[in-house]
């Protein structure tokens, strides 16, 4: 694609996302230090190992809100439980509310999903029938992806309303 035109993508399909309860290492970033700060994230979820409750072996990179005025974006590295109140204390938690999603995969290095997410926004937004939803979008990595090699498939699960 010409330079600076980001290029054009499908969602692979389309779900209603149910409710689910998050918890894991979330914090508050700059965009500039977005790429240090998120892998340091893994790491602690990683270190954590077993949480109480945990549901299946999936995790979620989970976009928790964005300040674009501060250049700030509150991320969460997590895994599915089936209670907030057993987490332990100190990790943190999220409520994802039930909503129809728009699903996009990447494939390949976790280097270039920045670029799949600039598509999104760039090129399958503007002319997409739907607009973004209220709720939260977020990664989801499961056995298709290899956090070893930092490769696989990655799905976006990317929240959209009809227009008015």
């Amino acid at each position: 694609s010409p330079a600076g035109k980001p290029a054009m993508i499908e969602p692979v399909r389309f779900e209603d996302g149910r409710p689910m309860l998050l918890a894991g290492p979330r914090q508050k970033n700059r965009f500039a230090e977005m790429e240090t700060a998120v892998p340091k994230q893994w790491q602690e979820l990683e270190r954590l190992g077993t949480l109480p409750g945990q549901v299946g072996t999936t995790r979620y990179g989970a976009i928790a809100g964005t300040d674009m005025d501060a250049g700030i974006v509150e991320y969460m590295a997590a895994v599915e439980v089936e209670d907030l109140a057993a987490v332990p204390e100190g990790v943190g938690r999220m409520r994802v509310s039930a909503q129809r999603y728009a699903i996009f995969e990447h494939h390949g290095h976790i280097s270039g999903l920045r670029k799949t997410w600039d598509s999104i926004w760039g090129a399958w937004v503007p002319q997409a029938e739907f607009k973004p939803g209220r709720y939260t979008d977020f990664e989801r990595y499961d056995e298709r992806f290899d956090p070893r090699t930092g490769s696989g498939v990655i799905e976006i699960w990317f929240p959209i309303e009809d227009k008015e």
